[in-house]
């Protein structure tokens, strides 16, 4: 079990770096194709990102709960700390989509102030967001596993959420809305949150009010999570490891192909989190950890891993961290050479990187770099043995 733990903290550190060098180019306007999501159906490595993430968090919930229970847990007690856990996730993901809250960070914003314009910031705050998904879907996906611990309770509870995600897809019940769109303009998805939330609340970089982590696509998202719990409590099982990697790669693939196939009748967006975008990519995420185990566990391949658990050690440092930095970034304000006022991250990409490796690789240049100040920082933790868990 201890080998397999350090397999998933590999896996999932492999799955923040990617998340950092995706979120982090130099510029927004020179960035590599496979490190930009699918503008909207379809996919690319970008958008592997959340639903490993995702599935990572189900697996290990299998592995925690598992030996909790073994050893006597009160399920009152996990499901007030599944109830805890999550409402902290989803407030650190308001947290940060407020941050800072109007609280002046450079010199114009100072000019400008005014005291009430900190509780103003709520008039337009984005409720959702990649954390508070995280924290719903472990909210509601915790519960099932302790509300229903039978296995066939579980998988109707997880029908269900399939089912009431599509009826409301696809059955007409407003003019104008659904009706089995999935396009950007008219999805169910969207109209929901306008209803329930209003336009200001909600994700404007589509060029139309739409969240990517809205209410709705939210219940596929606990399917996946659900996913890696399954896979989880398999892992536990007392059979043999490599039987294991065995039966999971032929799970995988067909997982993949399926998910593949289901795109003909439903398309693969992560937008949207539809059902066959969650069939593929836990095809992927199942595959993935395969390799992993197997160079891991079976191969004893351990000369390359230990960035990757120093990175999956502190997930939640480097994703608050890295967001509240990358906002600062942005905020704090310097003189370049030509004396113009410009961004901390303008200033550093553009007289630094970019002279050194050009618009392109030098914004990937800067992500690469931003994965080694967080590694520096994780490594420090990680060496006095600082783990922050919620």
């Amino acid at each position: 079990m201890k080998d397999r733990m350090i397999s998933l903290d590999v896996f999932r550190g492999l799955t923040v770096g990617l998340m950092i060098l995706v979120n982090n180019p130099g510029s927004w306007s020179h960035i590599y194709g496979p490190l930009r999501h699918a503008r909207w159906h379809g996919w690319t490595p970008t958008d592997l990102v959340f639903p490993f993430f995702l599935f990572i968090v189900g697996v290990a919930m299998a592995l925690s709960f598992g030996k909790r229970m073994e050893a006597g847990a009160d399920v009152a007690a996990l499901k007030k700390k599944v109830w805890s856990r999550g409402a902290i996730i989803i407030g650190l993901g308001l947290f940060l989509n407020g941050f800072p809250f109007n609280i002046p960070l450079n010199a114009q914003m100072a000019s400008d102030f005014e005291f009430m314009d900190i509780f103003r910031r709520f008039l337009t705050l984005r409720y959702w967001g990649v954390l508070q998904r995280i924290g719903l879907s472990y909210l509601i996906g915790g519960l099932i596993i302790l509300y229903f611990p039978r296995t066939s309770s579980r998988i109707i509870a997880v029908g269900a959420l399939v089912v009431i995600y599509e009826f409301f897809m696809r059955v007409p019940l407003v003019d104008g809305w659904g009706a089995g769109s999935f396009e950007l303009a008219d999805n169910f998805i969207r109209y929901m949150d306008i209803l329930l939330f209003g336009k200001a609340h909600l994700y404007g970089g589509t060029g139309v009010p739409f969240d990517p982590e809205g209410l709705l696509s939210t219940l596929p998202a606990v399917v996946t999570l659900m996913s890696g719990f399954w896979l989880g409590e398999y892992l536990r099982k007392p059979i043999d490891h490599q039987e294991k990697l065995s039966n999971l790669s032929v799970l995988g693939i067909m997982l993949f192909f399926a998910g593949s196939f289901l795109s003909l009748v439903e398309p693969i967006n992560k937008q949207l989190w539809t059902v066959s975008y969650v069939i593929t990519m836990d095809g992927l995420a199942i595959m993935m950890i395969v390799v992993s185990s197997y160079l891991i566990d079976v191969k004893k391949m351990n000369f390359w891993i230990k960035p990757a658990i120093v990175f999956g050690s502190n997930a939640l440092v480097v994703f608050v961290g890295s967001g509240i930095l990358g906002r600062l970034m942005y905020m704090v304000k310097t003189t370049n050479a030509e004396g113009d006022i410009v961004s901390i991250k303008h200033a550093l990409y553009g007289g630094i990187f970019v002279p050194l490796a050009g618009d392109l690789n030098g914004s990937l240049l800067y992500a690469l770099t931003n994965i080694a100040f967080w590694l520096a920082i994780l490594w420090v933790l990680y060496a006095k043995k600082i783990f922050v868990k919620i």
